[in-house]
């Protein structure tokens, strides 16, 4: 049985850019050589050629995150600080395809940065302890790729502890919000 793979997205942008992002309409994903090379590179049960990368059903990149931020279950949490956009959540997905529209949304947040700007989003198996990695995404401006990372250890130490604490802590916080 699969278990369900947190997500951390972590993006260095001027405000005015994410908030341009945040209310954008989606973007329609094109499989690219970017998209169809990460995704031969899995690991899966019964896989398909990507020939097509479904839409999230929202009209917007930010009602895609507020959906999941909004959802309890999936243990989520965004938030701006010092000029870095944070976007993590527990308990994200627990397959290939349901990660596509969210790769989608996250690939398009390249289109509103400035050279200067980065940002990362990684969806592993923290909560379970796991070591495999679902998706590995790099962004710069106008520039997004997905990386070939099958394993935590192939991720940057300092962004993967950064990652793990980000993620405990919104656990230990929606967690100790439930027990009041």
């Amino acid at each position: 049985m699969s278990e369900l793979r947190s997500l951390f997205v972590k993006l260095k942008i001027k405000k005015e850019n994410l908030d341009r992002f945040l209310t954008a309409a989606l973007t329609p994903p094109v499989p690219d050589e970017d998209w169809t090379s990460w995704w031969d590179s899995r690991d899966m049960y019964s896989k398909s050629p990507l020939k097509e990368i479904p839409m999230a059903f929202q009209k917007t990149n930010g009602a895609v995150i507020e959906s999941c931020v909004n959802t309890k279950e999936t243990i989520s949490q965004e938030k701006w600080e010092e000029g870095v956009y944070y976007f993590v959540s527990g308990f994200f997905s627990e397959n290939f395809y349901e990660i596509l529209p969210m790769l989608a949304v996250l690939k398009s947040a390249a289109l509103y940065m400035e050279p200067g700007d980065e940002g990362v989003a990684i969806i592993y198996d923290y909560f379970w302890g796991g070591q495999d990695v679902l998706a590995h995404l790099e962004l710069k401006a106008g520039q997004a790729t997905l990386k070939h990372t099958n394993l935590t250890s192939q991720i940057d130490k300092k962004v993967l502890t950064e990652s793990n604490k980000m993620i405990q802590d919104v656990i230990d916080a929606i967690s100790s919000d439930d027990d009041d």
